[in-house]
């Protein structure tokens, strides 16, 4: 008896086995690396712009297509519709490729990346007001953003 209490105690001694034993309890992060955002498929017709997997892309900024709509809008000062059963957002304006990924990879370091530990594991929370907050779920930390 009193040696499995010894050897219960040098186990708990034991720098590697505690560190094992956290790591088991900790849930993976879904990663701070290099995050890829699917690229833009754009058609133009005539004056307008149509991203076609734009339902896509907000899923992978793992935010409301809505939302994302409104950013692009803003930043592109133009009107702009989302068709929520095909998944496509029609712009009001002539756009590049090029142009609206440089406006997602902002909204991703704004809207999504957490400024402390650089997950996107992060929510965004509407409070009263206009006033949104970045949380993130990996180091619980909280940033006021920009309203959208």
């Amino acid at each position: 008896m009193q040696r499995a209490v010894d050897e219960e105690a040098k186990l708990l001694m034991d720098y590697e086995y505690l560190l094992e034993k956290l790591y088991k309890k900790v849930p993976p992060k879904s990663g701070t690396a290099e995050y890829k955002i699917p690229e833009p498929q754009i058609i133009r017709i005539g004056s307008q712009t149509v991203i076609r997997n734009f339902r896509d892309i907000s899923n992978a900024l793992k935010r409301d297509p809505k939302l994302v709509a409104r950013y692009l809008q803003r930043e592109l000062a133009t009107a702009a519709s989302y068709e929520a059963d095909s998944g496509q957002l029609i712009l009001n304006v002539k756009v590049s490729r090029k142009v609206v990924n440089q406006f997602l990879q902002l909204f991703l370091k704004q809207y999504v990346r957490c400024p402390t530990c650089n997950s996107i594991d992060t929510k965004l929370i509407r409070t009263t007001g206009r006033t949104y907050i970045l949380k993130c779920e990996a180091c619980g930390a909280e940033q006021p953003v920009k309203p959208i």
